[in-house]
């Protein structure tokens, strides 16, 4: 079974955490999902307290590591050295990925170091002031380390995981719930369309 990490903090994006938490959690049998933060719980922008499974530190062990994002709690977390600090990620062997400014955290831990990626589209000029090479795509993958662009490229990033973990048959039992009644070959297509323009 594999471990799924997603990392969270104060002023998380609502929709980031819990819609990658609600996919994951479709498929039970196939990895367990352990939220991580450096406290007990963590406030979202909208107030909702989530608690936590254990501490950031736990996310180098794990086989999948997300980061969530947050427009107060990305920059609160860039500035705290203890927070960047406890991470200890290698994309040989551990598949990495965030939400929107998520990717801000896999740039400032030299993760990304000059490959391609994106990241929610209010925040690309600022994401370029790092010195990333952005693309202006949903979701970016390169080798084990993929960046998703807005809030429901969610569900590209879980799919492409999903994918490289198990094949298309798993993506599309953890989606198939989550559909629109009568759009299913539509969301099929958009959703495979985006993994694969991702590799390119």
């Amino acid at each position: 079974m594999y471990k799924v990490a997603i990392v969270i903090f104060d002023e998380f994006t609502d929709i980031d955490y819990f819609l990658m938490r609600d996919i994951f959690g479709r498929c039970r049998e196939d990895w367990n999902v352990q939220v991580l933060g450096t406290k007990p719980f963590h406030t979202s922008t909208l107030g909702q307290k989530v608690e936590t499974d254990g501490h950031i530190t736990l996310a180098n062990d794990a086989d999948v590591v997300l980061f969530s994002s947050g427009q107060q709690g990305i920059p609160a977390v860039l500035a705290d050295e203890s927070f960047i600090n406890a991470f200890k990620l290698d994309n040989t062997r551990q598949i990495l990925g965030s939400i929107c400014a998520g990717s801000f955290v896999l740039q400032k831990l030299g993760l990304l170091n000059g490959t391609p990626a994106t990241t929610h589209p209010d925040a690309m000029n600022a994401f370029i002031n790092m010195g990333v090479d952005l693309e202006d795509k949903p979701l970016v993958v390169r080798g084990n380390i993929a960046t998703a662009g807005g809030c429901l490229s969610a569900l590209y990033l879980t799919g492409w995981i999903a994918e490289k973990l198990f094949n298309t048959d798993k993506r599309r039992q953890m989606h198939r719930q989550l559909l629109p009644a009568n759009q299913h070959v539509l969301f099929e297509n958009i959703i495979h369309d985006a993994i694969e323009d991702a590799k390119i």
